[in-house]
Protein backbone atom coordinates (compact mmCIF):
# COMPACT_ATOMS: atom_id res chain seq x y z
CA UNK A 1 0.00 0.00 0.00
CA UNK A 2 1.16 3.75 -1.19
CA UNK A 3 0.66 6.46 0.51
CA UNK A 4 0.90 10.13 -0.82
CA UNK A 5 3.54 12.36 1.09
CA UNK A 6 2.17 15.12 3.06
CA UNK A 7 1.45 18.54 1.58
CA UNK A 8 4.41 19.74 3.88
CA UNK A 9 6.57 16.86 2.53
CA UNK A 10 5.72 17.45 -1.21
CA UNK A 11 5.56 21.46 -1.46
CA UNK A 12 9.32 22.14 -2.35
CA UNK A 13 11.95 23.09 -0.15
CA UNK A 14 13.18 27.04 0.12
CA UNK A 15 14.46 26.82 3.31
CA UNK A 16 12.79 29.10 5.18
CA UNK A 17 12.33 29.27 8.80
CA UNK A 18 10.68 30.86 11.56
CA UNK A 19 14.09 32.92 12.24
CA UNK A 20 13.78 34.44 8.30
CA UNK A 21 10.46 36.45 9.89
CA UNK A 22 13.05 38.78 12.00
CA UNK A 23 14.10 41.28 9.46
CA UNK A 24 10.50 41.02 8.12
CA UNK A 25 9.08 41.44 11.71
CA UNK A 26 11.70 44.51 12.44
CA UNK A 27 10.09 46.29 9.19
CA UNK A 28 6.83 46.08 9.79
CA UNK A 29 7.16 47.53 13.92
CA UNK A 30 9.16 50.84 12.33
CA UNK A 31 6.66 51.06 9.37
CA UNK A 32 3.60 50.73 12.10
CA UNK A 33 5.50 53.01 14.81
CA UNK A 34 6.44 55.59 11.90
CA UNK A 35 10.04 55.17 12.30
CA UNK A 36 12.12 54.80 9.32
CA UNK A 37 12.50 51.31 8.05
CA UNK A 38 15.35 49.44 8.71
CA UNK A 39 17.83 49.20 5.41
CA UNK A 40 18.39 45.37 4.84
CA UNK A 41 21.77 44.19 4.99
CA UNK A 42 22.62 41.00 2.78
CA UNK A 43 21.71 38.36 5.45
CA UNK A 44 17.84 40.52 5.77
CA UNK A 45 17.38 40.32 2.36
CA UNK A 46 18.28 36.69 1.65
CA UNK A 47 15.81 35.82 4.54
CA UNK A 48 13.20 37.58 3.02
CA UNK A 49 13.88 36.22 -0.26
CA UNK A 50 13.82 32.48 1.18
CA UNK A 51 10.58 33.19 2.60
CA UNK A 52 8.57 35.07 -0.43
CA UNK A 53 9.97 32.32 -2.33
CA UNK A 54 8.82 29.68 -0.36
CA UNK A 55 4.95 31.55 -0.23
CA UNK A 56 5.20 31.96 -3.76
CA UNK A 57 5.73 27.98 -4.08
CA UNK A 58 3.14 26.98 -1.47
CA UNK A 59 0.39 28.85 -2.29
CA UNK A 60 0.63 28.48 -6.02
CA UNK A 61 -2.06 26.26 -6.55
CA UNK A 62 -4.52 28.22 -3.78
CA UNK A 63 -4.13 31.72 -4.93
CA UNK A 64 -1.70 32.10 -7.88
CA UNK A 65 -2.11 35.90 -8.40
CA UNK A 66 -1.04 36.26 -4.82
CA UNK A 67 1.77 33.80 -5.48
CA UNK A 68 3.09 35.74 -8.87
CA UNK A 69 3.05 38.65 -6.55
CA UNK A 70 5.57 36.66 -3.80
CA UNK A 71 7.67 35.69 -6.31
CA UNK A 72 7.73 39.19 -8.41
CA UNK A 73 8.90 40.60 -5.02
CA UNK A 74 11.46 38.26 -4.23
CA UNK A 75 12.33 38.88 -7.90
CA UNK A 76 12.75 42.57 -7.03
CA UNK A 77 15.04 42.07 -3.91
CA UNK A 78 17.38 39.64 -5.91
CA UNK A 79 18.05 42.25 -8.33
CA UNK A 80 18.34 44.98 -5.54
CA UNK A 81 15.50 47.02 -5.51
CA UNK A 82 14.30 47.83 -2.15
Amino acid sequence: MTTSPSPDQAAPQHRADLRDLEPLAARWAAQRDGRPMPALDPASRQALIRILTEAAARGAAANPQAAHLAQERADQLRAGLD
